[in-house]
């Protein structure tokens, strides 16, 4: 997803250790696990709402009508 290597890691995470401290790093891992775990429960409801959006685009229109590449293909 970042493409992130191990050295890159390891360089963030000692900068994350100068930068807050051994101290802080527990609260801050349950600070960034809480903000990922809400982003990916707003990612999913999204999905949701746009499934379910579709599904009623789908029943309220009726047949579609031919696509351009469809009436070519059937004219010639």
């Amino acid at each position: 997803m970042f493409d992130i290597g191990g050295g890159e890691l390891l360089l963030i995470l000692i900068a994350v250790l100068l930068l807050f401290g051994p101290r802080h790093l527990p609260e801050l891992s349950r600070t960034l696990g809480k903000g990922w775990r809400q982003l990916q429960k707003a990612q999913e409801e999204l999905r949701q709402q746009i499934r379910q959006l579709s599904a009623e685009l789908a029943q309220e229109s009726g047949p579609s009508e031919p696509s351009t590449r469809q009436l070519r293909h059937n004219g010639q």
